[in-house]
This record gives structure tokens, sequence and C-alpha cells, in this order.
């Protein structure tokens, strides 16, 4: 064998050991594949098959719940039970003329039978409201389909009412009535009544007052001190107040206005509880708790000065300047008072503000001396402006003086230095 023959022989040998090898490799994948497949299969039939029994004891124990509820399954006894029951619930709440009267048995495939049965009678809508009360209080399997109320003239409803019960065909000929009130109604009548008698079909639902005040208050030792409260309606009802928890003799309450009153002779903190209803409909209220302190009177306010008095001075006009033989005059018309002062040189006088002395007279202007400081006022000129004035540049001088000296030994450290 040449070498060219040996070397296609390993070739095609080689070739022929992959394809095994792949073949090979091919099956065992393909047998996992397939045991992985039979796995997920039979544990998706467990999940179902768990599911089923899940379900079945559901449905045993919601068939358990079914029996203890359900009718007799014999059809004449379960028609006599829950018609003696219906009579006995009518006359239990007052119901006039009551009449209970069996319609219709009707199976439902093998399963179980509906019967159905109708009531008449009249009551005021207390007595019916209670009656519905004891109807779905009773854990039957059962319900009323139509229910009718109609006003009579001599006040209250006259009541039309058919009612569906079921009784399982497998549930026993001496079974007992449910004797455990059903938990989807309120065991407490007046909250069962209050909860459809409170409702407003016209307006949005109403809502309780809030309080708006400090939920802690001062009241003066040994005094009495009113103390307002401050709730707010949403709707803007009238809020009614009441007093739920106080101290004796201390605390008492305008029921109308929300004013308390508090009356201590000893200081000290305590807590009280107040009550607010609205007006509304239906009426909404809420409790509240403040805190009083009772404490020292706060001292007495400091005295308001006095108001300045209208100063005459502002309305005193140099009307004239007059010559006589020897002198001149000034002339000082006073407008507040209607009077006209005729001052000379050395005259002294007091208008409102200005207390002053003439020093002088002219034909065009009158010297006045005030505190050392002497200021001219022409004709027509203002009395009190012309005293301001002079007061002013005399503050403004003052001033200057003070800065000066403070400057001063500044300047002379410099000068030595």
């Amino acid at each position: 064998m040449t070498q060219r023959e040996r070397t296609l022989a390993l070739a095609v040998g080689g070739l022929l050991v992959f394809l095994a090898i792949y073949w090979g490799f091919n099956k065992y994948r393909g047998a996992i594949q397939t045991r992985e497949n039979q796995i997920a299969s039979l544990e998706s039939k467990q999940l179902d098959l768990l599911k089923k029994q899940f379900d079945g004891a559901r449905a045993d124990g919601q068939m358990g719940e079914y029996f203890v509820r359900s009718l007799p399954g014999n059809v004449e006894r379960a028609r006599s039970e829950y018609s003696k029951w219906l009579l006995e619930m009518v006359q239990t709440n007052n119901l006039k003329n009551a009449n209970v009267d069996p319609s219709t048995s009707l199976p439902v495939g093998d399963l179980y039978d509906k019967h159905s049965f109708n009531v008449t009678g009249e009551g005021d809508l207390d007595d019916i409201l209670e009656l519905l009360h004891s109807f779905y209080a009773k854990d039957y399997l059962h319900r009323i389909r139509s229910l009718d109320l109609k006003p009579i003239r001599d006040g209250g409803f006259d009541l039309s009412l058919t009612a569906d019960a079921v009784g399982l065909k497998s549930a026993p000929l001496d079974e007992i009535q449910p004797e455990s009130n059903s938990w989807r109604v309120d065991s407490d009548v007046a909250q069962y009544r209050d909860t459809i008698l409170n409702r407003n079909l016209f307006e949005p639902t109403n809502q309780p007052p809030k309080f708006t005040g400090r939920d802690s208050v001062e009241a003066i030792v040994g005094k009495s001190t009113p103390v307002p409260l401050t709730f707010k309606d949403p709707e803007g009802h009238k809020v009614s107040y009441e007093l739920i928890e106080a101290p004796d003799d201390i605390v008492s309450l305008d029921e109308r206005s929300g004013t308390l009153k508090i009356t201590s002779d000893d200081k000290g903190e305590f807590k009280i509880r107040v009550l607010a209803v609205d007006s509304g409909y239906p009426h909404r209220k809420v409790e509240q708790s403040l805190v009083i302190n009772v404490v020292d009177p706060p001292p007495p306010p400091k005295p308001t000065p006095p108001k300045p008095k209208f100063d005459d001075a502002s309305q005193t006009v140099l009307t004239g300047l007059v010559q006589g033989r020897d002198n001149w005059t000034a002339w000082m018309n006073v407008r507040t008072r209607g009077k006209t002062l005729k001052l000379r040189v050395e005259d002294k006088f007091e208008i409102g503000s200005v207390n002053g002395k003439v020093t002088e007279i002219t034909a065009k202007f009158v010297e006045i001396e005030i505190d050392g400081k002497r200021f001219k006022l022409t004709p027509n000129g203002i009395l009190a402006d012309a005293a301001k004035e002079v007061a002013e540049k005399a503050e403004e001088e003052s001033t200057e003086e003070a800065d000066g000296e403070k400057k001063s030994p500044v300047s002379e450290d410099a000068t030595e230095a």
C-alpha cells in the first residue's frame, strides 16, 4: 500500500469514527430530552391533580356550609318550616295584616329545589327595616328577589316582598334551622337601621366639623375667663356644642355659641373634652380635647401717653408790621382763638408750643428769640414753621460740634506725630 493510499484510508477511518461518535451523542441527547419532557409532563399532571384535590376540598367545605344553611331536602317539609319561620318573623317585627303565601317550588337539576314565598303586610319604616335585618341575619340560603313599598294614608307603608330559598336535595330531612346569625349583616339592629336611614340622597356626604383653634388655652386665676371654641364646618352648617368631660364647678359651656367659661381659684393645668355636632343630614360629630392652663393675670399695660393737643402756633400768622409814633408793632393773628396779638419789642408771649420774646421789629420782619435762639418771621409766615426751622438748625449745629470734638483728639495726635 502506497503512502497515498495509506493517508486516504486514515482519513476515511477518522470520518467514520467521527460519524459514529456524533450519532451516539445525538442519541444520548435525545434520550435525555425525552426523559425531561416526561418528567415535566408528570409534574404538570401532578399539579393538575393537586389543584383538583384542592378544589374538591374547597367545594366539599362549601357544600358543608351549604348543608348547614339549606332547607330540608323534602319539598313539603322545607316549604312548611320556612313559611312558619317567615310568619314568626313578620309577627315579631309588628307587621300588621301580615300574610305569608308559599308560591312555587322548582327543581334545579339534581342539585337543589328553589322555593318562592310571598309576604304582604303593613308597617312603619322602622318596623320594615327591622324586618329586613331579621331576614338577612338568618343564615339560610335565601334572598329577597323583589321588595315593593307603597305609602298609605294613615302612615307607614304597604309591604309586598318575594323571597327565594334553596333546599339541597341531599340535605337531611330533619335538617335544623341555622342557629348563628349571618356574618354578612351587622349584629346591632340600630346600627343597621341608622346606616340605611341616615343617608342624604340629594347632597354629597356630610363632613364633620373641624377644630381650627389651639388645643392649649389660658385662663386667669380667680376670674371668669371666656374661651370661644373654634370649629369650622366644611358645608357651613350650624354647630352646637356639648361638654363631655370637665372638672365640676370650674368649666361651663354655652351650647349655642360654643364659649367656655373657666373660673378657678387655683393655678394649675387640667384637661377637658368637648363635642361638636353639625346641623347637616345626617348629623356628624367630632370630639376635641383641650388643655386649660390657669395662670396669674398679666401685668397691667403701660399707660399710653396723652395725645398732643392742637398747637395754636401752627395756626398763628404774622398779618402785619405797623409803625406807630415811637416804634413798630407786630400783629400776630391766632386763628384758632380768633384773636390778634399786638407785640412790641421786649414783649414776651406764649402761643401754643412757642414761648418767646420779641427782640426786633422792622418794616420787613419781626425777630423772635426762643431759648437763646433767634429767628425772623416775615409777613404771612406761620409762627410754628419758623420756630421748627430754627430748632432743626440748632440740632444740626450741636451734632456737628459733637462730631468735631470726637475728631479733635485724632487730629492733635496726628499733629504731634
